[in-house]
């Protein structure tokens, strides 16, 4: 689990650091005050060795295309110039991890520049990942990722022991695999389809077909996409198949109270604390929400606070930013006067 992070240059950040992680950490703050950014630089860390993660996280945030002008989305005001830094301390071990992602310059094509141009350019066509550990002094994995002819190619991928998930509103992609693996584990189909049961009672079976769509089945019903069932449960599929298929490992949930109604999030809240002690997951979630805010705050116990349960307040000013660590009664105070803790 992760203790601390401090990230430098990553999409809207300049620099953040926030120390003093607990097992579940909530994040909130004004639209553009860089949430979502710190979701990625954790998952980029996580996964440091695999080169594709910055493409996927573009695809979270609804850009599924490719293109060369992509490349520079990762890097501060779009400047590829100054590179991206990502440093984060274990818990457990005191390990320190550290990735700095360059961008890969390729030069033009001469012969197809325009018949006046005199000089040939360069562009950004890829991203170069380098990831170090002070487990292993000195030695550096580097792995890149480029754009030639519509095809993204990979090198020096690795895989790395540390499970993370991201899981957003639109994440639905990865169900059947999470679904196949959870189904091996004792109870585990069983705890998913309690947990469903709180928003959908008359939830009777849950199967995966040849397919690989998930179906659901209300009562004596008949089964049919569960994505049919309405947007709380997606978000509950989604959250309870991340973090039952995250043993040992994090879930980064972005935007944790995006097609809830409220009633529905103390139940989500009081399942992720429950499942995070037993399966040893750390949990990362950011919210607008005022509800989902009083959910957590009435799920987590006042002896868990400040050690096992936290929560930041992300603040911004021009392009400077920093992280208000909120102890149990402050934020009962802010929510108790209406102060605006999001």
């Amino acid at each position: 689990m992760f203790k601390s992070i401090k990230i430098n240059n990553l999409r809207v950040i300049t620099e953040l650091e926030i120390d003093n992680f607990g097992q579940i950490n909530v994040l909130v703050g004004h639209n553009s005050c860089g949430k979502t950014t710190l979701l990625e630089g954790l998952f980029f860390l996580i996964g440091a060795t695999n080169p594709k993660l910055p493409v996927n996280a573009n695809i979270f945030r609804e850009l599924h295309y490719l293109s060369n002008q992509l490349w520079l989305t990762y890097f501060h005001n779009l400047e590829p110039n100054i590179p991206v830094e990502i440093v984060g301390k274990l818990s457990d071990t005191g390990e320190s991890q550290s990735l700095v992602i360059n961008p890969l310059m390729k030069e033009s094509d001469a012969s197809q520049a325009p018949a006046t141009a005199s000089l040939t350019h360069t562009y950004v066509n890829g991203l170069e990942l380098t990831y170090e550990s002070s487990k292993e002094p000195g030695e550096k994995k580097v792995s890149t990722i480029v754009l030639e002819k519509d095809r993204l190619i990979t090198a020096g991928t690795e895989d790395r022991p540390v499970r993370g998930i991201f899981v957003n509103p639109y994440t639905i992609a990865d169900w059947a695999n999470r679904f196949d693996a959870i189904q091996n584990q004792p109870d585990g189909i069983t705890k998913l389809v309690s947990l469903l049961h709180e928003i959908e009672p008359s939830l009777s079976d849950l199967r995966l077909n040849k397919d690989g769509v998930l179906l659901a089945k209300r009562g004596a019903g008949r089964l049919i996409p569960a994505t049919l069932l309405g947007g709380g449960i997606v978000k509950f599929l989604s959250v309870g198949l991340a973090m039952l298929d995250s043993r040992d490992g994090i879930v980064l949930i972005d935007e944790i109270e995006n097609g809830l109604d409220y009633k529905a999030q103390d139940k989500l809240w009081e399942a992720i604390l429950s499942w995070a002690r037993e399966l040893n997951v750390q949990v990362f979630a950011t919210t607008h929400s005022r509800e989902c805010i009083r959910a957590f705050n009435a799920c987590a116990e006042s002896t868990l606070f400040e050690s096992e349960v936290k929560l930041y307040r992300i603040e911004r000013k021009d392009e400077k930013f920093r992280a208000v660590d909120y102890t149990k009664n402050m934020l009962a105070e802010s929510l108790e006067s209406d102060w605006e803790v999001r």
